[in-house]
């Protein structure tokens, strides 16, 4: 049995301009132990379809799924007694901005060990021993002298170790991290992506790493799922994603990337255009604006082709009824071959 399956997730929020759907039939599963990277541009509905998970909207959203289970129970038909039981305990998340986050009144120490008494039921003293354990294990130097600082006293690499530390101390099977790494130097970067995986290792607990930042996927991520104008478009493993991409979004991330072996110098190629007004999404493919492939058929509903072992695409490049259409703007990009 999966971990975390997720079928036909939409979230809708009412605003005075009127329905805005950030995530439209997302479907997905996660089994234990593996870490899912999420990626896609600002907008693409990554973050929401997080919080949809967690049930951390704000009131004026609106979450419907065909099913949306952890651990065999179906999250939406929870009280919000038993979703509090699981949030922070089963299920953790670590945001993306940690100083906003944490709280800024409360001592390190008191914060992390307040979700151990809640929810694994320890006493004063062994919440304060298991902080210092938590931070011990995210390489915070001397545990017990930092236990009662507060947040503006760590630097921003040292809070995120703490948030990590918070997120893992009630043991939890999975693990959402929001863009972990945003802000970060690199170096820091790379020390809390080994943290993760090091106490991963550990625990064995499953990830959805929710990122921009392809070359973290790249290095931490089994399975990669590609979002734009909150549909899922193209889902496989890094290997699949980052050697042969089918989707035309996912192949403009990627062509924007710079690379350390690219002896030619080329010139990155951004995407052209803006990610779509969620208020306004054109019919058919969200992308077809933007993508240099666009074809009249591009304006009906796309469907997910299958490419084998478990890679599959939203992309009409791949139907049979249009190979002998011909693209619109093709003469500055190569045609892709399925």
């Amino acid at each position: 049995m999966a971990l975390l399956e997720v079928k036909n997730l939409r979230t809708t929020f009412r605003t005075e301009d009127g329905p805005v759907t950030a995530v439209n039939g997302l479907s997905y599963t996660l089994e234990p132990g593996e870490t899912l990277g999420i990626v896609g541009e600002s907008g693409s509905g990554k973050s929401v379809s997080a919080l949809s998970i967690m049930r951390l909207l704000a009131k004026n959203s609106t979450v419907t799924a065909d099913r949306m289970s952890f651990e065999g129970e179906n999250l939406p038909d929870l009280s919000e007694a038993d979703m509090r039981k699981i949030r922070g305990h089963k299920i953790a998340m670590i945001f993306q901005d940690p100083m906003t986050s944490l709280n800024p009144v409360l001592t390190i120490g008191e914060q992390i060990a307040e979700a151990v008494r809640l929810h694994l039921g320890l006493d004063k003293r062994e919440s304060r021993d298991r902080a210092i354990e938590m931070l011990r294990k995210v390489r915070i130097p001397s545990p017990e002298n930092r236990l009662g600082d507060y947040p503006h006293q760590f630097s921003g690499g040292m809070r995120q170790r703490v948030m990590i530390a918070m997120a893992l101390s009630c043991n939890p099977q999975l693990l959402i991290a929001d863009e972990p790494t945003t802000a970060l130097d690199v170096t820091i970067q790379a020390q809390v992506l080994e943290l993760m995986n090091e106490l991963q290792r550990e625990t064995g607990a499953a990830i959805v790493l929710i990122t921009h930042d392809l070359g973290v996927v790249a290095e931490v991520c089994k399975n990669v799922l590609v979002m734009y104008g909150g549909n899922m478009v193209e889902y496989g493993t890094a290997e699949q994603i980052f050697s042969n991409p089918r989707m035309p979004y996912t192949q403009g991330l990627l062509a924007s990337l710079p690379r350390l072996d690219d002896r030619e110098h080329r010139r990155l190629e951004p995407i052209p255009g803006q990610p779509p007004n969620l208020l306004k999404l054109p019919p058919g493919c969200a992308f077809a604006p933007r993508c240099a492939y666009r074809m009249p058929v591009c304006d009906e509903p796309v469907p997910l082709y299958d490419f084998g072992d478990g890679h599959v695409a939203r992309c009409f490049l791949y139907d049979e009824r249009v190979k002998d259409q011909r693209p619109i703007d093709v003469a500055t990009a190569p045609m892709v071959t399925g």
